[in-house]
């Protein structure tokens, strides 16, 4: 599990354990969902708003440390996980296995899956932060 590899994130290239790549590419993709979703429910000038009060002055240096930072806690965090919820994670992510393929490996029911996966989501988003 201690397998690292080479992501860009934030247009610099960092090296990171396979996990957290797995996790942020499944971040990334819920957060692109999620303003996808955003913009269809916004209307033109309602869209203008946000995006003009969302401009703010780039800090290079400090968005740096702030994502090596959030990185390091979440390779904490992750750490922290008892073996069963890393082995869950590392299914989902590294395995690719669906839920329903996680439930049988358990013995556990769809939902389950679903409802732990998402409790560590926000467990490891808490770190982050």
């Amino acid at each position: 599990m201690n397998d690292y590899v080479v992501i860009e994130y934030n247009g610099e290239q960092v090296s990171v354990p396979k996990e957290v790549a797995d996790f942020l590419e499944q971040d990334q993709k819920r957060e692109q969902a999620q303003k996808k979703q955003d913009s269809r429910h916004l209307s033109k000038s309602e869209f203008e708003t946000v995006l003009s009060g969302s401009d703010c002055v780039r800090r290079p240096v400090e968005d740096a440390v702030l994502r090596n930072l959030r990185l390091e806690n979440l390779r904490k965090a992750i750490a922290n996980l008892d073996d069963k919820d890393q082995a869950m994670i590392s299914l989902r992510y590294s395995g690719e296995l669906t839920m329903e393929e996680i439930g049988k490996v358990y013995d556990i029911s769809k939902m389950a899956v679903s409802k732990r996966l998402k409790k560590l989501h926000e467990k490891l988003g808490r770190s982050v932060l």
